[in-house]
């Protein structure tokens, strides 16, 4: 079967929290991440097209250390939730694929996504 996805996955684990209009959630782990997006467990699910704000805490002692972007909801099933990063800064772009660079298996492909992509798509 070929894979479709334009970018690496990479499982992480580091405090993240979304916020909607209403009200966030907090997870431990991302399940998926890439340049692109993400897939999160969280209870209840919001509707796809929801947008939102992740904040992925890279360090636990300085909240400024962080991949900040703006996120929307692209499908949910059983609780997980597939976002799409739809804004990002360049300080937290640098520090996503930094992340992603060092927990993929094949850092070659990853630096071939970014020269493709240089933003996000």
């Amino acid at each position: 079967m070929e894979n479709k996805r334009r970018f690496t996955r990479v499982t992480f684990k580091a405090l993240t929290r979304i916020d909607f209009e209403h009200t966030a959630y907090t997870v431990g782990e991302i399940y998926n991440l890439s340049i692109g997006g993400c897939l999160l467990q969280i209870d209840p699910v919001p509707e796809p097209g929801t947008r939102c704000r992740i904040t992925i805490r890279l360090s636990e002692t300085d909240d400024s250390v962080a991949v900040r972007v703006k996120g929307e909801v692209v499908r949910s099933v059983s609780g997980m939730l597939a976002m799409k990063f739809i804004q990002i800064d360049p300080d937290s772009l640098f520090h996503l694929r930094n992340i992603i660079r060092y927990n993929a298996e094949d850092s070659r492909a990853i630096e071939e996504e970014i020269e493709k992509h240089p933003g996000i798509m």
